[in-house]
């Protein structure tokens, strides 16, 4: 069993990287949530629908991977969306059988209101960051995101 070292009492909960990184992601998470909701989207379901405008078509596999979810949860997700004609499935719904999945034109009409929201939410300003410094930040968690892909 290895032993680790035990905390220095001056240590701070600030200095863990990795709890700031969970801190600021719950503010930005909920910050976007809350400006995607006015929309009837939360951030998933913007995933969903960006995913889908860039490649086309996609199975609910690959819109799980996409996306970051547990397979068994993307399907009550795309019910709600293809409720609302955001997206169409164009196979058949069948356990085993390929189902990929489409986005509308209503879908892509959402999406692009969408787009202008999340893109203005880049902007930290309100959070003690500037332009340069939230683009960084943005290219430092995309490098991160890049180099975790599997």
């Amino acid at each position: 069993m290895q032993h680790l070292p035990v905390p220095d009492a001056s240590l701070h909960l600030d200095d863990v990287l990795t709890w700031n990184v969970v801190r600021v992601a719950r503010f930005v998470g909920n910050r976007l949530a809350s400006r995607l909701a006015e929309h009837g989207l939360n951030p998933i379901q913007f995933g969903v629908l960006a995913f889908l405008s860039q490649e086309g078509e996609l199975t609910t596999a690959e819109i799980a991977r996409a996306v970051l979810l547990r397979p068994q949860s993307v399907a009550p997700l795309l019910d709600g969306l293809e409720e609302r004609a955001l997206i169409r499935r164009v196979g058949l719904r069948a356990k085993g059988r390929r189902n990929p999945v489409q986005i509308t034109e209503a879908g892509r009409e959402v999406l692009d209101e969408a787009w202008v929201i999340a893109l203005a939410a880049n902007d930290l300003g309100d959070a003690g960051l500037s332009r340069d410094e939230s683009t960084e930040l943005n290219r430092l968690l995309l490098k991160i995101a890049l180099a975790t892909e599997s």
